[in-house]
């Protein structure tokens, strides 16, 4: 395990997607109620998607459940909105005109250098760095912008327009709206947030072939194939291994920082800052989620939970990146920041912002992400 951990939070709007379906209808105007035609409204995260007639009305075919549409027009501001097709069949929704923040009025002079060196950490951390982010291109990168704050080390992305992204390794076009993309230098911390729309492309038996095969295997041992794991109770049979896990300071680093502090001499090796070690027993179900009274299921802990999929080798760039000469079974680790994240039976989790994760599934990035409607065939 690296001495020293990468935060990474990558959130997409993910939403909650079951398999009835329902015709959901609705209008869309601006604020003095003239109809918007050409709109386009999509389930965020998944290949779902329709657009607004000559009267601003809509028709899109839902699953039962909740999830977010994205409302997106020339010259007015994006709108998302949570639904819940068991309860709401149509929906109004008022555009407003787009805004140009005065931030995105001023012209930052930035080198040639400096922006290419800035690209090239967005693609790493934004896309990834394996075999599926090399196979990934950003069409229109040159819509990008970056600053940098020396103060707070923070490093920002944005882009007025969507990124489109080709991802040549699982077969997808994708519409990516880059709502906030956040480095912190000094804390490891990751941050990109967004919605996302997916295209199948086209291709020959081959290729189709080949990207049923990538698309499972991104699938399987991702944070969505968890987390529907843990909701249908089936962590063994899908392969993973979750152990408690504690990281603590070293009580012999404090020792020895008092007697340092003491005038003491530093006698042999220093010891390390922090220890992290296992809990070598089983985690019950009961342990890390709750269910109430409606059915639903939650996320209900506190501390670190290291968890090993067995059913899938960790890639070798990865396992280059950490030092080692070997690799080993996917393993990561994760927390909530809150008491709660609600699970979903597909997989799908909420709000995204509550989950930290580090390890494998920090790796991992939008390169290997699949469609909330994807499904195993």
């Amino acid at each position: 395990m690296k001495s020293r951990q990468v935060y990474t939070l990558v959130l997409i709007f993910f939403t909650t997607i079951l398999y009835a379906q329902n015709v959901f209808k609705g209008i869309v105007t601006d604020e003095n109620l003239k109809p918007i035609d050409h709109a386009i409204i999509y389930v965020d995260g998944s290949t779902l998607k329709t657009e607004t007639n000559q009267k601003g009305e809509f028709e899109i075919n839902l699953p039962n459940g909740q999830y977010n549409l994205i409302v997106r027009a020339g010259l007015y501001e994006n709108f998302i909105q949570f639904i819940d097709s068991n309860q709401n069949h149509s929906i109004k929704i008022v555009l407003e005109p787009e805004k140009i923040l005065l931030e995105e009025a001023i012209v930052h002079s930035i080198s040639k250098e400096d922006w290419k060196y800035y690209l090239q950490t967005f693609l790493r951390l934004f896309l990834g760095n394996n075999e599926a982010a090399k196979k990934c291109k950003i069409e229109n990168e040159k819509d990008l912008r970056f600053s940098y704050d020396k103060i707070t080390k923070e490093l920002r992305a944005t882009s007025k327009n969507p990124l489109i992204i080709s991802n040549n390794y699982l077969g997808y076009k994708i519409e990516y709206d880059l709502i906030d993309f956040n480095v912190n230098y000094k804390t490891n911390y990751v941050l990109t947030l967004g919605t996302a729309f997916f295209k199948e492309l086209k291709g020959n038996s081959s290729q189709i072939k080949k990207w049923k095969l990538n698309r499972e295997k991104s699938y399987l041992g991702s944070v969505t194939h968890f987390m529907k794991a843990i909701y249908d109770n089936k962590l063994e049979e899908e392969g993973y291994d979750v152990k408690r896990l504690v990281r603590k300071e070293n009580p012999d680093y404090i020792k020895f920082k008092e007697e340092t502090l003491l005038g003491g001499r530093i006698v042999g090796k220093v010891p390390p800052k922090i220890i992290t070690y296992l809990v070598n027993q089983k985690v019950d179900y009961d342990s890390l989620k709750i269910i109430d009274s409606n059915n639903n299921q939650y996320l209900n802990f506190k501390g670190l939970y290291s968890v090993e999929y067995k059913k899938e080798k960790e890639d070798l760039d990865y396992a280059k990146q950490n030092g080692q000469h070997y690799i080993s079974n996917q393993l990561s680790i994760f927390a909530i920041k809150d008491d709660l994240l609600k699970i979903e039976e597909n997989g799908t989790y909420y709000h995204p912002a509550n989950l930290i994760v580090e390890g494998y599934w920090s790796w991992e990035k939008i390169a290997n992400m699949v469609p909330i409607d994807y499904k195993i065939e």
